[in-house]
């Protein structure tokens, strides 16, 4: 068996409880990584790979970083989805004996982020995960501000999915032995990091975040969510909210092509550093407003007294414009309360958080004072202001404080007694040291002659080289320290004097720290209150960022229809509107329960894409509780939205773009209802013309017949434009085209009808294609033409048969039932329900 060095086997130790973290190792200035850990390292970071003798009879591989970068170092691996666990030494190497105590401070993971790898604006969501057969249990939290939340959702991965990217999930907390399968698909197909812990079990101290929930397995994801946080954060977590259980019916659900195909938090994989409606829409004056308006882009409502009540807000702030004002200047004004608050609970918070609370607090009451003015959010008219708190840190900290309390100066005079004392004996100190210093000046005759500090020397005499021959014996002066310019001396004075201030300065410090944490508990007893403050100051941010943008865009306040009325009059897609290089042509949409599919053609770069998004966008927009860009607006509340946009094939999940197509399109086809609404851009193109023809056929009649949502559909397959004939709920929409002389000039006007031609050959010309590849595809084109007109295309368009509506309510009555809670009476009554459907007779 090899034998280790004593460090190296203590390395080991730890390293056998973080098997599945990278150990950063503390020794002196460097945090070292040894054997596998160490290459891993070195690959990732493109660190050297040295070798370190340990006792073995090889040298165990090393690399190693400084600790004042390691902090770029670790974010670089978390990114890379790798746990990093921090071994710091705990006690001085100078004064240790034997090996010096070491331990894991803390493991970081993609779920626990430290808050100085987060840009402020952004947010890292950690989520526990609970199987229970015919359903999953989720409680989630953010671990820099405390935010927690719980969702119960039905057995079904793609759900799970979509409610992780919803909530801006990064880790995933599952037990040992949780489904495969399902695994795998969170792991290597969604950029998710699953992490294992099998306790969950919730101790006395955390029982009161979750006393008001009942479901057994809600409680077992939150107990296993808190362990897990202990054991990777070392302390309390004593800053998690209370959970609450919410309702996802409440939100929008939008599935991931959705979110990433209209980046509307973050750039789609090919794009770079674009703008994206999160961004677009971003006015808001805090980091604090930032995030919450980030929640409600990534989660839009389908309650329609709360998308009332944000709009309300909008139009109070854009009717009273000096109001507007002054909520801009103090939200200007108002720093991370949510995080600083985490900080605080945390025990991290320094004395610069603790002025930039108090900060806050003086300007809270202003901000809050608009928001309960507006008689809009009664929901916040008693909150506490934390006045108290704001009192405490008046009275006690000096404006301008150090960044760590043993820098000294944090607190101000007046506030103890004791500390007063000690610095009126430093004080008397530096001026009894200024009059020694022009004594000696006068007594030795040497001008340059000065007393100076440091923290190796202590105090000294300073004389210059030039001045050292006039030093006499009977002055006492004892030779300290040698310089190149002169020398230092010492004196039995100057050394009694220096041990009455230094000894002054350290119990000075040493109460300030004492101070410093009484004054941080006395904090900690408002946490909840800060917080729920918090909550409501981001409100107030993110819907005057929403105020900015509806009135100086020329917004309009959409209605919302129960009859499943889309009208919107003059649309115009929101980003590309705002660029002043660009004349946007707006265009109109209409829908209701009688016409429910748009069939769009038209030419490549006419437009089709831009519309269909400028709608989606709309929609987005206003269950987010935002004016939309339009002359007028009517909308039904969409309970789902998806899409199939864009042709990028899947490489990093080995999938290409006709099957990313088909299992996109399949997620639509198996879970909208009728108040969804689904847009396909050209569904089909990744096969032969009649495969593709065909599917995109079938999915248009599925849709009307089946599920009757609102459905965008552009295609370049132009017989598909027969359906209109056909089928009562289908119109057809193009994209107009002015065409002379050959050439064509793109109107991007949707308008209704079809469109007869593609004029893709038009479009090559645009991308430099050589000119005689242009003129063949011409001559080409004009024979495929001449053939086509001894055919009637549009006759070979067979359509489906309407399925009777008996059949969807069967249908709709199977997916309502949970196989794993059913009696046996009660599926005969089913069985009973369904033939009586199928025969026509009434329940």
């Amino acid at each position: 068996m090899t034998q280790y060095t004593p460090m190296m086997t203590h390395y080991l130790q730890l390293k056998e409880k973080y098997r599945d973290a990278l150990v950063f190792y503390r020794l002196g200035d460097f945090y070292e990584m040894f054997f596998e850990d160490a290459k891993i390292a070195s690959h990732e970071l493109d660190l050297v790979l040295t070798g370190r003798n340990a006792g073995a009879e090889e040298r165990v591989p090393m690399c190693g970083v400084p600790y004042h970068a390691v902090t770029g170092y670790i974010q670089r691996l978390i990114n890379k989805g790798y746990k990093v666990a921090i071994v710091e030494q705990l006690e001085d190497p100078s004064q240790a004996t034997g090996l010096v105590k070491r331990d894991v401070v803390r493991v970081v993971t993609p779920g626990t982020i430290m808050e100085e790898l987060l840009d402020e604006k952004s947010s890292v969501f950690l989520a526990s995960l609970v199987d229970y057969g015919y359903g999953y249990a989720l409680a989630i939290c953010e671990t820099t501000t405390g935010e927690t939340k719980l969702a119960s959702i039905k057995h079904d991965v793609p759900t799970l999915i979509q409610t992780l990217i919803s909530n801006d999930i990064k880790e995933v907390v599952v037990n040992s032995n949780f489904n495969s399968k399902a695994i795998k698909s969170l792991d290597n197909s969604y950029f998710f990091t699953v992490s294992v812990c099998d306790e969950s079990s919730i101790k006395d101290e955390y029982k009161y975040l979750c006393e008001e929930i009942e479901n057994v397995h809600l409680l077992e994801a939150i107990g296993k969510l808190i362990n897990y946080l202990e054991i990777t954060q070392k302390r309390s977590m004593s800053h998690l909210r209370k959970f609450k259980e919410t309702n996802e019916e409440d939100f929008l659900k939008m599935d991931y092509a959705t979110i990433t195909n209209l980046e509307l938090v973050q750039p789609s994989r090919t794009a770079n550093k674009s703008i994206t409606l999160w961004s677009f829409l971003d006015k808001t004056r805090s980091a604090l407003g930032s995030r919450t308006l980030k929640k409600w882009v990534s989660k839009p409502l389908r309650n329609e007294k709360l998308l009332n009540q944000r709009l309300d807000f909008i139009d109070y702030l854009n009717t009273n414009f000096l109001k507007r004002e002054q909520l801009k200047e103090s939200l200007s004004e108002l720093y991370d309360l949510e995080r600083i608050v985490a900080r605080v609970a945390y025990g991290s918070a320094n004395p610069k958080d603790c002025i930039r609370l108090k900060k806050s607090l003086e300007v809270a009451p202003n901000i809050y004072s608009i928001l309960k003015d507006s008689k809009i959010y009664p929901e916040y008219d008693n909150l506490d202001l934390c006045e108290s708190i704001y009192d405490l840190l008046s009275r006690s900290l000096n404006e301008d404080v150090p960044v760590y309390v043993n820098d000294g100066g944090v607190f101000k005079d007046g506030y103890n007694t004791e500390l007063d004392h000690y610095r009126e004996i430093q004080r008397n100190g530096q001026n009894w040291l200024a009059t020694l210093e022009q004594k000696e000046k006068e007594k030795t005759g040497i001008k340059t002659l000065k007393i100076g500090y440091n923290r190796v020397m202590g105090y000294y005499i300073e004389i210059s080289k030039g001045a050292l021959s006039q030093i006499k014996e009977e002055w006492g002066y004892q030779r300290k320290q040698t310089l190149t310019t002169g020398e230092r001396f010492i004196t039995d004075e100057l050394k009694e004097q220096e041990n009455i201030l230094l000894h002054a300065q350290e119990k000075a410090i040493k109460l300030e720290n004492e101070l410093f944490v009484d004054l941080i508990a006395k904090i900690k007893t408002k946490l909840a209150s800060m917080q729920q403050l918090a909550i409501a100051l981001g409100i107030a941010d993110a819907n005057y960022a929403l105020a900015v943008i509806s009135s100086n865009h020329g917004y309009v306040r959409p209605q919302f229809s129960n009859e499943g009325i889309m009208d919107v009059k003059n649309g115009r897609h929101p980003i590309l509107d705002s660029f002043k290089d660009m004349k946007y042509v707006a265009n109109d949409i209409y829908m209701d329960n009688n016409i429910t599919t748009l069939i769009i053609t038209g030419p490549n770069m006419g437009g089709k894409s831009t519309y269909m998004r400028q709608c989606l966008l709309i929609a987005i927009m206003a269950q987010i509780g935002c004016y939309v860009p339009a002359k007028s607006a009517i909308l039904p509340i969409f309970d789902q939205i998806f899409t199939r946009i864009g042709s990028t094939d899947d490489i990093l999940s080995g999938q290409s773009t006709f099957m990313v197509e088909m299992l996109e399109a399949n997620n639509a086809l198996q879970n909208a209802t009728k108040d969804s609404l689904i847009v396909f851009d050209e569904i089909g193109r990744g096969t032969s013309t009649y495969d593709g023809m065909a599917l995109a056929q079938a999915m248009l009649e599925y849709i009307d017949a089946a599920i009757g949502a609102k459905t965008l559909f552009s295609t370049h397959y132009h017989e598909l434009t027969a359906l209109e004939n056909n089928m009562e709920r289908v119109r057809n929409k193009n994209v107009e085209v002015h065409e002379e002389d050959q050439q064509i000039t793109f109107l991007y006007k949707v308008k209704d009808g079809k469109a007869d031609r593609s004029y893709g050959v038009h479009v090559a010309s645009l991308a430099k294609i050589p000119e005689s590849v242009i003129e063949r595809s011409k001559e080409l084109l004009k024979g495929f033409e001449q053939s086509k007109k001894h055919r009637n295309d549009q006759s070979q368009i067979i359509v489906m048969e309407k399925i009777p509506s008996h059949i969807k309510e069967i249908e709709d009555i199977i997916k309502k039932v949970d196989p794993n809670n059913i009696t046996p009476i009660e599926a005969l009554q089913l069985i009973a329900l369904m033939k009586n459907k199928t025969e026509g007779k009434k329940e």
